[in-house]
């Protein structure tokens, strides 16, 4: 039998799961630059929700201030101390607690995206392994079809 074929096979075998490898690799970083993406979107939307909860309680709190004027009770009123106290409070707790989940959904982003490129990565070096296995596996079945000397 004429190694040539196998020569011809092996390369082919070579060269296909090295395009595999490749594609993979190409795949799982458009999965990661995917993610990345929308982590920073993520960001924004946070951002934005931030922006609309301060200007929500800045309407609150001069709205209480009006109805505080109209009523023409001072600043140093208890209850009304006490009022803007729990809205403050409340306020802080919603934007921590806002904060924290968009933090998270952030990391569970990140994580997918390295994940990905891991995967990527992996993939491209099970492809070289498949490579080098098919090599040597072309030089076993060469050597036990191609004649010896004295034979």
């Amino acid at each position: 039998m004429d190694p040539t074929f196998f020569a011809i096979s092996t390369g082919l075998k070579v060269f296909g799961a090295m395009q595999a490898g490749r594609a993979e690799r190409r795949r799982q970083a458009a999965i990661a630059a995917q993610q990345e993406q929308n982590k920073k979107v993520e960001q924004l939307r946070a951002l934005q929700e931030h922006n609309a909860r301060i200007a929500a309680f800045s309407a609150y709190e001069s709205t209480t201030n009006a109805a505080r004027a109209i009523n023409r009770r001072s600043t140093s009123d208890r209850s009304y101390q006490a009022i803007m106290k729990a809205s403050r409070e409340k306020s802080r707790e919603q934007l921590n607690r806002a904060r924290v989940q968009s933090l998270l959904t952030q990391s569970r982003m990140q994580f997918a995206a390295d994940n990905a490129r891991a995967t990527g990565a992996a993939a491209m070096r099970s492809a070289l392994v498949s490579a080098a296995g098919d090599v040597a596996m072309y030089g076993y079945k060469t050597r036990q079809v191609t004649p010896t000397e004295g034979s």
